[in-house]
């Protein structure tokens, strides 16, 4: 190594030496400074509302960056040396791919209603839909897993009508015509989505609530019951329920879907439902278009209809869906950024972005696309209710799922 290359390696330690220092002083000074509010018995929360509070807020602010800053001063100086560089770390090679997560989302292990329905199924009405699908379709179930085989033997054996699947799966292949709102259309869609379906009992199992006989289910946004009507499949002993404030929807559900009870719900509370008279309650990425002021008004009305001990599921848009939502193509990366910023900071992000033309029926300004944490959702719930099952990313490495006991 050249001097000159020593004197700027040297100089780079120095400069590391200096901010670690600054930052461990300005952190032991605010350290101190919380010891003695603490110890003179002083409210921060009245404090904060006095002139000084903002001077005080950016001091401490101005500590937590220079000690990050040190921090990555010197792990990057150590990578430099350990890789036998010659100069000092370029300290402006940051990387690029900000939203990615190495915490992967850890798929759902079980698919029981997938399973227990494909279990109803005979040699023959397994041979028989082999026999109906056509070039594509055997082109998917050939490069499917084993879970996914199963979804789609069954959703092809609905399509195509297969006297068998149709009567031991307990499915129909009744399908809303496309003026009707419905989130899955095709052959692979038939008969409703196991794979949702499976989705909310192993989140519910994995938080100890078990599907009993008699128990009474509500699918909170069921648009025209795609999830409810596979359920209600494979838990017939369970009385299910289906509300959507979209009233074509309903309607087409309530004349296509016997068994199961479907109203037009409101789009705000109350539910046409007595109090404590719910055991579970399911939404599928609706808390992912409330504003905060509306989902936690409707927290609130699912406790009040929810038995004491009782559950409700909820999917939102979480951290996963900023890398989720980039890859797609469905937001750009400056939009991604903000709502990152929102999540780190407040804990929520919303934006009205249906705007006066709606969702399909449903507006007003509470009603866009949401972005929340688990810290904002516990903080707002406690102690009503209970988290008792957290999964980030869980749906399609997508949606986080949270299962909360109502207390």
């Amino acid at each position: 190594m050249s001097t000159t290359e020593d004197e700027k390696t040297l100089a780079a330690e120095r400069e590391h030496t200096e901010r670690l220092s600054q930052a461990h002083q300005a952190v032991a000074r605010a350290q101190e400074r919380s010891y003695w509010l603490d110890r003179w018995r002083i409210d921060l929360n009245a404090l904060m509302q006095r002139p000084l509070a903002a001077r005080l807020l950016g001091l401490l602010r101005t500590a937590r960056i220079a000690r990050a800053t040190a921090i990555e001063t010197k792990g990057k100086l150590s990578r430099a040396h350990a890789q036998g560089e010659t100069g000092p770390a370029d300290l402006t090679d940051l990387p690029t791919d900000r939203f990615r997560r190495t915490f992967s989302p850890r798929p759902a292990t079980t698919a029981p209603v997938t399973e227990a329905l494909a279990a109803r199924l005979t040699d023959d009405d397994l041979a028989a839909v082999e026999a109906a699908v056509d070039g594509e379709q055997k082109a998917v179930l050939a490069g499917a897993t084993d879970v996914d085989r199963l979804r789609m033997t069954l959703a092809f054996g609905i399509h195509h009508e297969i006297p068998g699947v149709l009567e031991h799966s307990g499915l129909t292949n009744a399908a809303p015509p496309a003026s009707v709102h419905s989130m899955g259309r095709g052959a692979a869609a038939a008969g409703g989505s196991a794979y949702y379906a499976d989705l909310v009992v192993d989140a519910l199992e994995t938080a100890g609530v078990a599907l009993d006989e008699g128990d009474r289910v509500l699918d909170f946004g069921c648009s025209s019951g795609r999830v409810v009507r596979v359920l209600a499949a494979a838990h017939p002993g369970c009385e299910w329920l289906g509300c959507d404030p979209i009233p074509d929807a309903v309607e087409w559900a309530a004349t296509n879907l016997p068994g199961i009870e479907f109203e037009q719900s409101p789009e705000e509370p109350p539910l046409p439902y007595s109090d404590a008279s719910l055991d579970v309650a399911y939404a599928i990425s609706i808390w992912s278009h409330f504003d905060a002021p509306a989902g936690l008004r409707w927290l609130e009305e699912m406790h009040r209809v929810i038995r004491p001990g009782g559950a409700l599921l909820m999917t939102t848009h979480g951290f996963h869906t900023i890398a989720h939502d980039l890859a797609a193509g469905r937001r750009g990366a400056e939009q991604l950024e903000e709502v990152r910023d929102a999540l780190y900071r407040d804990g929520f992000w919303f934006k009205d972005e249906f705007g006066d033309r709606g969702d399909h029926g449903v507006g007003g300004a509470e009603w866009g696309t949401a972005f929340l944490t688990p810290e904002w959702l516990a903080w707002h719930i406690a102690p009503r209710w209970k988290m008792s099952a957290f999964a980030p990313g869980r749906v399609e490495d997508n949606q986080d799922v949270y299962v909360l006991e109502r207390r």
